[in-house]
């Protein structure tokens, strides 16, 4: 392995003094007056001797180097715009850009067996996706590692957590409140997942507090792969249905056809998420904010590199789309 060059090898090689380098290669000439000829011997040592600055140390001086760290526990990091995680991740890049940090992408976290080290280079960080390692989180929450999620996260542990969010209480409340004049006493059938992940979690909760409030009778089924069958038995001609998650809609699709039921005409609904596929023509939903949540992440973990605590709020609003599920033809 080659060994580390050092700022003291840079000076003994240009023939200058170790803080004429550091504010050379610093960009902190505006400190220490350095001529042009002493600027010039200091580059072309550091070039040639290879000199790499030591990140980390210069975050330990200064407490933010303007680099921002985004990782995810996911299969694959999303770079591809086919995944559910493309947006966020636009959301962040392009904010960093804007707030003048560069952005590493750490995407080896299955094989890394040195997670906090690598991550700990940049100042800060957003995590993307909802697998983790729960103990790996808990230990960079406990060393104050400024660290923010994309969604609400739940560690297990009484730890502060920064997350952003999407409002999905006012998100479902529209969506309901576009439905509620289609909707008959049978009330609404709510196809969901059969996970505990948060973001999941959170929907059933306000949609169940949701229709109690509004005196709507719901009914839930739980989706899986095989059971689209028997649950379209239970919707008949002028029912309501309210599925999840978008993926379910091309999988339910051919059964609501071949059974008569046209989103509009003769079934109403929608679904609890935006259409990031891009494949959602029928069913009433939200605009797809994902960049502004993936974005303001950003921006929170900068007002906390900064000790800024005042109030950023770290909600997004769901504004809704209307399609022809909610609207009567």
């Amino acid at each position: 392995m080659n060994k580390k060059v050092t700022i003291k090898e840079v000076a003994s090689a240009a023939g200058v003094s170790a803080a004429v380098v550091s504010a050379v290669l610093n960009g902190k000439t505006d400190k220490i007056r350095v001529s042009d000829e002493k600027r010039t011997l200091v580059l072309d040592a550091a070039d040639r001797l290879g000199y790499v600055p030591d990140i980390s140390a210069q975050k330990l001086k200064t407490g933010d180097n303007h680099l921002i760290a985004t990782f995810t526990y996911e299969n694959i990091f999303p770079v591809e715009s086919k995944t559910e995680f493309y947006d966020f991740f636009v959301g962040v890049q392009e904010e960093a850009e804007r707030q003048g940090y560069d952005l590493i992408i750490l995407n080896n976290w299955g094989r890394d067996t040195d997670r906090t080290a690598r991550l700990k280079i940049a100042s800060g960080a957003v995590m993307i996706g909802v697998n983790r390692d729960q103990g790996h989180i808990s230990s960079l929450v406990r060393q104050q590692f400024p660290l923010v999620f994309i969604g609400r996260r739940d560690i297990g542990v009484n730890l502060p957590l920064n997350c952003v969010l999407f409002d999905y209480k006012k998100g479902i409340e529209r969506i309901i409140g576009s439905l509620k004049p289609l909707i008959r006493p049978d009330g609404i059938l709510f196809v969901h997942n059969d996970d505990s992940t948060e973001h999941s979690v959170d929907k059933f909760a306000y949609i169940t507090d949701i229709c109690q409030r509004e005196d709507i009778r719901l009914r839930t089924m739980t989706y899986m792969t095989g059971a689209e069958s028997e649950i379209i038995k239970n919707i008949e001609p002028g029912g309501t249905i309210i599925f999840d998650r978008l993926y379910m809609i091309p999988c339910f699709a051919p059964l609501l056809e071949k059974k008569g039921l046209i989103p509009g005409k003769t079934i109403f609904g929608g679904v609890l998420e935006d259409d990031w596929m891009g494949i959602n023509h029928d069913w009433t939903s939200w605009a797809n904010r994902r960049r502004d949540l993936g974005a303001l992440a950003v921006r929170l973990l900068i007002s906390k590199l900064r000790g800024d605590d005042s109030t950023l709020d770290n909600i997004v609003d769901l504004d809704l789309v209307e399609r022809s599920s909610s609207l009567k033809s």
